[in-house]
């Protein structure tokens, strides 16, 4: 039996290695694009729903519902490639429902990357107020597939075209298809260790040369490009995160934070009492709580018109807020023109000096004006309770008899300042 040539086993083993080179590193794109593109898709997806459900988290929290129909209308306007959004309720029951398809086509594909499911929850409570699901086209990934598709299809039949070229002209350039070929055999994408370079000749065996180092240098490209890729996509990532986390902070400052004086709101109020409370027990520390009230706030009202109110209850919170000293000390508005201060550790003569620092600097101001108005002077009335706390009295305690020592100042003729004492015969603490 005649033996096969050593020239045509190493054609034939170049043509076999070639295609399985092709071949492997053709896979190798084809998935790492496929992957990109459904990471880069998912990522996309990811971030509407992060986005989005904040905010109907919130819209629901403050039972707006129609301002959440709009947005999520708006939602569906500017995201193409959305096929349809679905608010639900804890029980299961729609409150929102949009849809560009059929119910009946919404299916999950086996990437996941056109169903998205997220739990709402409140932005202050956490308490779960039911779910979004979101469902996407995916007509841009069946594109994308079949645009691969037709890419390995021209890429093995380039490479086809090539080898049949190097057979033709292999015996006659047996020595430099050698160096050739061992370069080849050698070559590991990963390494990127192919050491030729373009050749001079211009004859097919040149050519055929030129194409594979052309080869090797374009999936050099397109690996670089790859991880150029990744490394855009996880800095987008980090940005979108930065952007939510920071979107989340200007939500939770809103949700502690009075709109008209920038003060605490009620809310916020209530929960820092609490976590005063416990901890000035632990540490058998006095809390003092002064609550106070601007005098004939209504006059102001009735006389200069609410926006002259609205702006007297800004000034003034703005001076109580500069008349504390410490960072634990915490003013809030308690409604309409209440407000109500917590010292921690502050005992009741302390208090009451902050008191009359408050109405000194309130006494410099001879008036509030605005529009070419201006009031006569404004003045506080102010109660003050402190208290050690322990298992007979709770932060409620503080603060209604805080409430109590107000309505006294009130009725001595307002701009004065009235401690609780209980029975008007209780040691004042301090």
């Amino acid at each position: 039996m005649r033996s096969i040539s050593i020239e045509l086993k190493i054609v034939v083993s170049i043509i076999v290695f070639t295609i399985f080179i092709v071949s492997l590193e053709r896979y190798q794109i084809s998935e790492n694009i496929i992957a990109q593109f459904v990471a880069s898709k998912k990522s996309k997806h990811t971030l509407l729903k992060e986005t989005i459900s904040p905010i109907i988290g919130l819209n629901l929290s403050l039972g707006l519902r129609s301002a959440n129909k709009e947005y999520l209308d708006q939602i569906m306007k500017q995201n193409a490639d959305l096929s349809s959004i679905k608010v639900l309720d804890p029980s299961g029951k729609t409150l929102y429902s949009s849809s560009k398809v059929s119910e009946q086509i919404l299916t999950k594909d086996p990437n996941d990357m056109n169903f998205f499911n997220k739990n709402i929850l409140d932005p202050v409570t956490a308490e779960n107020l039911g779910s979004v699901q979101l469902y996407f086209f995916d007509h841009e990934y069946q594109q994308v597939v079949e645009k691969n598709k037709e890419t390995t299809v021209k890429m093995f039949l380039l490479t086809f075209v090539l080898l049949l070229i190097f057979v033709a002209f292999v015996k006659r350039e047996f020595r430099h298809l050698k160096k050739l070929s061992r370069s080849v055999l050698s070559y590991d994408p990963k390494e990127n260790n192919f050491n030729l370079k373009h050749s001079p000749r211009t004859d097919e065996v040149g050519i055929i040369h030129n194409a594979i180092v052309s080869m090797v240098e374009k999936i050099n490209s397109h690996a670089k490009l790859l991880d150029d890729i990744n490394i855009s996509l996880e800095q987008k990532i980090k940005e979108r995160t930065q952007q939510l986390e920071d979107a989340n902070s200007k939500l939770k400052d809103l949700a502690i934070t009075d709109e008209l004086t920038q003060v605490a709101n009620r809310r916020h109020f209530t929960t820092h009492m609490k976590e005063i409370w416990e901890l000035a027990k632990r540490k058998n520390a006095v809390v003092s709580v002064i609550m106070c009230d601007i005098d004939h706030f209504k006059d102001v009202n009735d006389t200069y018109g609410h926006t002259m109110g609205d702006e007297v209850l800004k000034r003034i919170a703005k001076i109580m807020k500069d008349s504390l000293l410490r960072s634990t000390d915490f003013v809030a508005r308690f409604g309409g023109e209440e407000f109500v201060i917590i010292l921690y550790d502050t005992k009741t003569d302390q208090a009451k000096i902050l008191c009359e620092r408050i109405q000194s600097s309130l006494g410099k101001v001879h008036g509030f004006e605005l529009n070419g108005k201006k009031t006569g002077p404004v003045t506080l009335s102010f109660g003050i309770s402190s208290m050690i706390p322990d298992i007979d009295n709770s932060s409620d305690d503080a603060v209604r008899t805080a409430d109590i020592a107000l309505y006294q100042a009130k009725n001595n003729d307002r701009n004065c300042i009235e401690i609780y004492l209980e029975n008007r015969a209780q040691p004042r603490i301090g």
